[in-house]
């Protein structure tokens, strides 16, 4: 079953948090995206819930 809500984890460094969130036990899905709005990588923790952790592009201004 698909998850009925999806975090959005708003985070400064996304390599960062990506690390430490797979120290923690999550697993990465894919690679991490950019484009004009921000960036984003999708993560799984250890029960298969996908989330993100996200840097939007105006945390860059």
């Amino acid at each position: 079953m698909k998850n009925r809500v999806h975090l959005d984890v708003r985070v400064d460094d996304i390599a960062a948090a990506a690390d430490l969130a797979e120290r923690l036990g999550a697993r990465r899905i894919g690679e991490a995206h950019h484009d004009t709005a921000g960036s984003f990588q999708v993560l799984q923790d250890p029960e298969g819930n996908e989330w993100c952790v996200v840097s939007p592009a105006a945390a860059h201004e």
